[in-house]
């Protein structure tokens, strides 16, 4: 034991006198917004034949997975893709059908990528560093279409059927897959890297910047955690 000690010891010592030049891992976020609650009337023609009401929702759960590199002079380069999920509710009555707060899900996928610099570092000799970082960059997202008067024609058969029509959840999937919400921007952000030997974790806020992500909204925040490897 004590040999195995001595061998790998050096190594380990010597991987924690700076950071990693790259490093990669799983990222955990919570995104912060809110959704208000709202009823639409749907009609053919000038006809009201059913409503719809999407009911309230906030924040969501992601789950996804990172790339750095810090191999660039001044700045560092960080890669992110990331899925954001946030279940919520809707109503819909029709001469037939009358729907009570059905589940239903918003998903967002989207990816980032951050040029970050250094503002601060601190160490423990041997074991463990840590650095406070700020950056901003651009992102991309593709999100699910909410619960509308499109959709619910696209799902039922047409407008004709809307006054007296049932769901197909088939054509459901496929309008999903089909209407999908694109939308670019930009964020800050700022946090903490702290790393022991070989492992790597971050806690950082991010700030998005972008229209049509979150329904009636320019923006969110999110709180992420990382844990990770650099090398």
């Amino acid at each position: 034991m004590k040999k195995i000690i001595q061998t790998f010891l050096p190594i380990f010592i010597l991987s924690s006198q700076v950071f990693a030049i790259a490093g990669f891992g799983l990222n955990l976020n919570k995104s912060m917004y809110s959704v208000a609650e709202s009823t639409s009337s749907l009609k053919v023609e000038t006809v009201e034949v059913a409503t719809i009401t999407q009911h309230a929702f906030d924040n969501g759960l992601g789950i996804g997975g990172y790339l750095y590199i810090d191999a660039i002079p001044m700045v560092d380069l960080d890669i992110e893709g990331s899925l954001i999920i946030s279940p919520y509710e809707f109503s819909f009555t029709n001469l037939l059908t009358s729907i009570d707060k059905q589940q239903f899900g918003w998903v967002d996928a989207s990816g980032y990528i951050t040029l970050q610099k250094k503002i601060l570092k601190l160490s423990i000799p041997f074991l463990a560093k840590a650095k406070l970082t700020a950056g901003a960059g651009v992102n991309s997202h593709s999100s699910t279409p909410m619960v509308d008067q499109n959709m619910m024609e696209a799902v039922m058969g047409g407008a004709g059927n809307l006054e007296s029509g049932t769901l197909d959840t088939d054509e459901l999937i496929k309008f999903l897959k089909e209407n999908k919400v694109s939308s670019k921007g930009f964020h800050i952000q700022t946090g903490v890297q702290f790393k022991l030997l070989m492992l790597d974790s971050f806690l950082f806020y991010r700030h998005v910047i972008a229209d049509e992500v979150i329904p009636g909204a320019k923006g969110f925040g999110s709180l992420n955690l990382r844990l990770g490897m650099g090398f």
